[in-house]
């Protein structure tokens, strides 16, 4: 089968492998029909992370059953359409049961789809087909009114809003709510929009990126429009940053009122990054980083996404065949979605 493969600094290939079969209990085949780019993931072949190639791509993706192991036959449906957490998780472990399936201890850490070194192992989603062992407890059955197009980024970016702002709204009531834009840009857009249209939060948007803001003025979501962060003016009860940059993060740290909550989708490629400690201090700061809980997260925002209070597929803003993969995913563009 082909597959497609992140070969070196800058170039993508498809690779011809062998196709993956059924060789014990738990386990069912896959077809990815919408497969979208995350927003590491440009920035990974460009070489601007630390992950090294050559690795499979492709970890945000919606499918369609093609095989199962015998004993799951009775609990999904050849042909279903499927959402799949990019992290790979048992389900049984104690980590897993303590809702942390983003570090499965049946598994080496940071087991994932699409993602060195995991992928090396289970591949990437942008494939003919792919295995999902723990089939169980990965598969998420998806409603058929539902086009996977508008959630195939469900088990990563849409799944850092409950990371973001989602899981906080129970502790906070009616926050005021910052969402930092920025090289996370469809993390920020998801998060923004969530807020904005299940009316949990106060959301002011600010990016410096126009075209964003563009899109979520389209989309009703009060914005500000900047061409570098300023000094903070006002204060925040929730601030969510997905700048992903130096200057983004200093003015989300600062703009944080009294007891207020940052959550951050950022990654920055170094152990040394300052904070205003004694600021934070002060104010009572609590700060939440690390790496999204995929399955968890994604199970907190369907219900939202099937009753359509939540409609996500309004930041899809390009979508390709699976022939035109390899070029597209090295262009720009806030949301790309490639389909079969």
């Amino acid at each position: 089968m082909l597959r497609l493969v992140f070969r070196k600094k800058g170039i993508l290939e498809w690779e011809e492998v062998e196709t993956p079969t059924i060789t014990g209990e738990n386990q069912a085949l896959v077809e990815p029909i919408a497969i979208a780019r995350c927003d590491l993931d440009l920035p990974i072949v460009r070489g601007e992370t630390l992950f090294r190639a050559p690795f499979p791509v492709g970890h945000e993706f919606v499918g369609r059953i093609k095989s199962l192991s015998d004993e799951l036959s009775g609990q999904f449906q050849i042909g279903s359409v499927v959402a799949i957490p990019f992290q790979i998780s048992c389900g049984t472990c104690p980590t897993c049961l303590s809702i942390h399936t983003n570090s499965c201890e049946t598994v080496p850490y940071t087991s994932a789809y699409g993602m060195p070194p995991g992928a090396h192992n289970v591949g990437g989603a942008i494939s003919e087909l792919i295995k999902v062992p723990y089939a169980k407890q990965m598969l998420l059955p998806v409603d058929p009114k539902i086009n996977p197009v508008g959630i195939a980024s469900l088990s990563d970016n849409i799944a850092e809003v409950w990371k973001l702002a989602g899981r906080f709204l129970e502790r906070k009531k009616d926050p005021k709510t910052l969402v930092v834009g920025g090289n996370a840009g469809s993390i920020g857009l998801y998060t923004a929009l969530y807020l904005h249209q299940t009316k949990k939060a106060e959301v002011l948007y600010v990016d410096t990126d126009r075209s964003r803001i563009e899109l979520a003025t389209s989309l009703g979501i009060p914005v500000t429009h900047v061409t570098t962060f300023p000094k903070p003016s006002d204060k925040f009860d929730l601030v969510c940053d997905a700048s992903a940059t130096k200057e983004g993060w200093e003015f989300a740290t600062r703009s944080m009122g009294k007891n207020a909550i940052l959550s951050s989708a950022s990654i920055f490629w170094t152990n040394r990054f300052e904070i205003p400690y004694l600021e934070m201090y002060n104010q009572g700061a609590e700060i939440h980083i690390g790496r999204v809980e995929s399955l968890d997260s994604m199970k907190a925002l369907y219900p939202e996404i099937q009753n359509g209070m939540f409609t996500p597929e309004k930041i899809v803003t390009k979508t390709v065949s699976f022939a035109e993969a390899k070029e597209a995913w090295l262009e720009e563009s806030i949301k790309l979605v490639v389909t079969r």
